[in-house]
C-alpha cells in the first residue's frame, strides 16, 4: 500500500513540475537561439552545490519512467557546460546556466536529488565495507599464491638443474653423434661430388648434343620457312597476274558495254531529233493550215460585210425614190 501510494505521490509530482515549467516564464526561452547580452564569466555559475545538483538530477530523469524531456535537455547543456573548459558564456548557454540555477534555487528536483544523493551516500557505505573485505580475501589469497608460487619456483628450480644435467649428457651424446655424423657426411659429400661432377659432364654433353640438333632443326625450319615463303610469293604473284587479267578482262567488258550504251544513247538522241524535226514540220503545216484558214475565214467575213452594206444603202435609196446602179 505504501509503495503504491510512493507512486501516485511521483506520479502527481511529475504532473506539477510539468505544469511549472510549462506556465513559469523562466524557461520558457531556454531553447532559443540566444541573444546579443554580454558574456559573463562560467566561475559565476560552476559551483559545487550547481555541479551536484546538475549530475543528480539527470541520475534521476534518466531513472524516472515519465520524465520531463526539455529538462533532460536542458540539465545535460548545463552539465556539458560545466565539465568543459570555457571561461565564458553568453546567449543560448547563458539561458540554460541560468534556467539550470533558477530550478536549483526553486527547489524543483531538489527532494528527489536529495534522496538519490543519500542513496548514494548509503550505497557508497556498503560499497566500501565489501570492498574492503574483498581487497582483504584478496590478499589472503595473494599470500597463498606467493607461497605455493614459491614452492612451485624451488620445485622448477630442482628439476631446471636436474634437466640442464640431463641436457649436458645429451649434448655430450649428441657432439658424439654430430662427429660420426660429420665424417659419414664428408664421405658421402666426397661421393655425391664425385657423381655431380661425372652427372655435369654428362649434363653438358648432352646440352651440346641438344644445342646441336636444336641448330640442325632451326636450319631446317628456316629452309622450310624460306620454301614456303617462295611458294606463297610465287602463288600471291599468280594469283595477283590473275586478278589483273580478270581486272583487265573487266575494264574491257565494260569499255565495251559504255560504248554500247554511247551508241544507243546516240541512236536515241537521233531518234528523239527525227521526232523533234518532224513534229516541227507537222506543227509548221498545222500554223500554216491554221493561218490559211483564218485567212479564208477573214475573206469570208470581209465578203459578208461587204453584202450587208450593199444591202443597207439599197434600202435607204429607195425610201428617198433614189434608185443607185
Amino acid at each position: 500500500m505504501k509503495l503504491i501510494r510512493k507512486r501516485n505521490n511521483k506520479k502527481y509530482l511529475f504532473l506539477l513540475l510539468t505544469l511549472i515549467s510549462l506556465t513559469n516564464p523562466i524557461f520558457a526561452g531556454y531553447g532559443g537561439e540566444g541573444t546579443k547580452d554580454k558574456a559573463e564569466k562560467i566561475s559565476k555559475f560552476r559551483t559545487q552545490e550547481l555541479i551536484n545538483y546538475v549530475n543528480l538530477t539527470i541520475y534521476y530523469l534518466y531513472s524516472a519512467e515519465n520524465r520531463n524531456e526539455r529538462h533532460v535537455i536542458l540539465f545535460k547543456s548545463c552539465q556539458k557546460l560545466l565539465n568543459s573548459n570555457k571561461k565564458t558564456v553568453k546567449g543560448k548557454d547563458k539561458k540554460n546556466l541560468t534556467s539550470c540555477t533558477n530550478l536549483m534555487n526553486m527547489g524543483t528536483y531538489k527532494n528527489v536529488s536529495s534522496n538519490v544523493n543519500s542513496n548514494s551516500t548509503e550505497n557508497s557505505t556498503k560499497t566500501k565495507e565489501e570492498a574492503r573485505r574483498k581487497e582483504e580475501a584478496r590478499r589472503e589469497a595473494e599470500a597463498r599464491r606467493e607461497s605455493e608460487a614459491k614452492r612451485r619456483e624451488e620445485a622448477r628450480r630442482e628439476a631446471e638443474a636436474k634437466r640442464r644435467e640431463e641436457a649436458k649428457a645429451r649434448r655430450e651424446a649428441e657432439a658424439k653423434r654430430r662427429e660420426e655424423d660429420r665424417r659419414i657426411e664428408e664421405a658421402r659429400r666426397e661421393q655425391e661430388d664425385r657423381r655431380i661432377e661425372e652427372a655435369r659432364r654428362e649434363e653438358e654433353a648432352r646440352r651440346e648434343e641438344e644445342v646441336r640438333r636444336e641448330e640442325e632443326a632451326k636450319r631446317r625450319e628456316e629452309a622450310k620457312r624460306r620454301e614456303e615463303a617462295r611458294r606463297e610469293e610465287e602463288d600471291r604473284k599468280e594469283a595477283e597476274a590473275k586478278r589483273r587479267e580478270e581486272a583487265r578482262r573487266e575494264e574491257e567488258a565494260r569499255k565495251e558495254a559504255e560504248a554500247k550504251r554511247r551508241e544507243e544513247a546516240k541512236a536515241r538522241r537521233e531518234e528523239r531529233r527525227e521526232e523533234e524535226a518532224k513534229r516541227r514540220e507537222e506543227a509548221k503545216a498545222r500554223r500554216e493550215a491554221a493561218a490559211k484558214r483564218r485567212e479564208e475565214a477573214i475573206k469570208s467575213r470581209s465578203t459578208i460585210d461587204y453584202k450587208s452594206r450593199s444591202t443597207i444603202e439599197f434600202s435607204d435609196d429607195s425610201d428617198s425614190g433614189l434608185i443607185d446602179y
